[in-house]
């Protein structure tokens, strides 16, 4: 898995954590979830930079994510290979693996 979880690494974080959870089936949806593992790292970013400025709300931010999750879960489940119940591990392991980081940030649990 992934070091330190920084803000400039959190792709590379969820996407580590990501290709463990999903073992084999990783080189099938490899450079899907690269892109994915970054679409969440830059929505993570926004949110954690809009809370700290205060232009994000916390509803607001929960929103935020909540959509990214769903737009990468559907990408993943699309791609060959890959069923629900697996795009979604893969997609908490990433999650899981910058929660700590993430909720610190913000300040409230956002993962």
């Amino acid at each position: 898995m992934a070091g330190k979880v920084t803000l400039n690494g959190l792709g590379a974080s969820i996407l580590a954590a990501a290709k463990t959870e999903l073992g084999k089936k990783f080189g099938d949806v490899k450079t899907f979830l690269k892109g994915e593992s970054e679409k969440l790292a830059i929505t993570l970013r926004m949110i954690i930079e809009g809370v700290a400025s205060g232009e994000i709300s916390k509803a607001e931010a929960k929103i935020l994510l909540n959509q990214q999750k769903v737009a990468s879960a559907a990408v993943l489940t699309a791609a060959e290979g890959m069923t629900v119940i697996a795009a979604q591990a893969a997609l908490n392991a990433g999650l899981k693996v910058v929660r700590d980081f993430v909720n610190g940030k913000v300040g409230f649990a956002l993962l």
